[in-house]
């Protein structure tokens, strides 16, 4: 059985060696390419305003490098979460926020529980970091102006969030796959950017928070990815005011909310 063990956590560390090749050979030699020619035509006297692109790819090869950091940080299990009380109004909002630029003219809609007020114990950066991965993805892989929509709920001890679009889904083979580092679906469109990473460390920061990330496919057409955390209970004080706002909230292109 230790046998077994061994040699299929060595299979995972060779199989992340091969695709951590595969990145530096490619998802980083492109935008060094790029900014290299850019920076040429520039010094024999280019478009100066062409430095807007050396700055984009260098923010490209920024956001890798400090990817491949932190999955290496996951892997070594050196990962450490600031576990404290937080409610899920306060995480949705930051997210909606934060994800603004990227879900485009997508309308995010948010549905949670009018009875009241759901909490989970987590790190409230490392659970917003995997909440704005997977509303990037949501309108990466949805149709243009698709609704995305948010579900929050309790289930005994787990606070689930739950993020849902209209893409066109997972294949059953590829449903852990996507979670693998470096993968990539087949058939991605070209215009799509990504490493391959986002989901693999979204799991990842999950699971150092005692949480789980999964995936399902939507009934109706499209994909469910929740997000589990621990559960919290927040004491309700005898003076709050009764809650009278509705906790179904359409947001829209610019992350405000529709009139």
């Amino acid at each position: 059985m230790a046998s077994a063990e061994r040699l299929e956590a060595e299979r995972r560390v060779e199989a992340l060696r091969s695709a951590l090749l595969t990145a530096v050979s490619h998802d980083l030699r492109t935008p060094l390419t790029t900014i290299k020619g850019i920076a040429h035509e520039i010094a024999r006297g280019g478009d100066a305003s062409a430095a807007t692109i050396v700055e984009t790819e260098a923010d490209r090869l920024d956001a890798l490098v400090g990817d491949l950091l932190d999955l290496s940080r996951i892997h070594a299990g050196a990962v450490r979460p600031n576990l404290e009380v937080n409610t899920a109004d306060e995480l949705v909002g930051a997210t909606l926020q934060r994800a603004a630029g990227a879900t485009g003219d997508h309308v995010v809609r948010v549905e949670q529980p009018e009875e009241e007020l759901l909490a989970g114990r987590f790190d409230f950066s490392q659970s917003l970091r995997i909440l704005v991965n997977l509303l990037d993805n949501a309108a990466k892989y949805s149709p243009n102006g698709s609704p995305i929509d948010i579900r929050v709920a309790r289930d005994a001890d787990r606070l689930q969030i739950s993020v849902l679009d209209r893409g066109p889904g997972v294949p059953l083979a590829e449903r852990e796959r996507i979670f693998e580092p470096f993968y990539r679906p087949p058939g991605v469109p070209p215009d799509v950017r990504g490493t391959g990473l986002g989901l693999s460390i979204a799991r990842g920061l999950a699971q150092a928070q005692g949480g789980a990330l999964r995936y399902e496919t939507r009934p109706e057409g499209g994909s469910i990815f929740t997000l589990e955390l621990p559960a919290a209970d927040i004491p309700a004080a005898a003076d709050s005011p009764p809650e009278t706002t509705p906790r179904v909230r359409p947001h829209g292109p610019a992350g405000g909310p529709l009139p």
